[in-house]
């Protein structure tokens, strides 16, 4: 990893949004010796939930196996991406839990000069009820925050 250059911390999932706001990135702000780290949390299941209405033995395991299976592929697409685009640092990080909160964790623990997300544009009362990752980075982030919105 880049010692001398910036730190970047990209938030990252299977969204259009989330991939827009990766190219923003790269496009615009990228220095050759940028350490990007890519930080993504999968999708949560209610496991009790689960089996309504499925006829299969162990639904948890299916279920685990199948975000096993989209972690891999979404790591793998930005591997390509990050190849073909000539970043000479990156690293693609996978956490458990609150997006937001994982991305704000990753950015004090490796000292980020930047974090970017993308932004859903969910109105304000979906945004109350549900939250919105970009909103909880801006607002617990302790370095400079770029919300990409398309």
């Amino acid at each position: 990893m880049a010692q001398g250059g910036r730190k970047i911390v990209i938030g990252v999932d299977e969204s259009a949004f989330s991939e827009q706001a990766f190219n923003f990135y790269v496009e615009n702000f990228l220095r050759e010796d940028d350490t990007l780290f890519l930080v993504h949390t999968p999708e949560r299941y209610n496991f009790v939930d689960a089996n309504l209405g499925t006829p299969v033995e162990h639904p948890h395991r299916e279920l685990l196996e199948e975000v096993r299976h989209k972690v891999e592929a979404l790591e793998a697409k930005y591997n390509k991406k990050i190849e073909t685009m000539g970043i000479k640092s990156a690293k693609f990080l996978k956490r458990h839990g609150d997006p937001g909160e994982a991305i704000v964790h990753v950015a004090e623990k490796e000292h980020a000069n930047l974090i970017v997300t993308g932004c859903r544009g969910m109105g304000l009362l979906r945004r109350t009820f549900m939250g919105s990752v970009s909103d909880y980075v801006m607002h617990h982030a302790s370095c400079p925050v770029l919300v990409c919105r398309k």
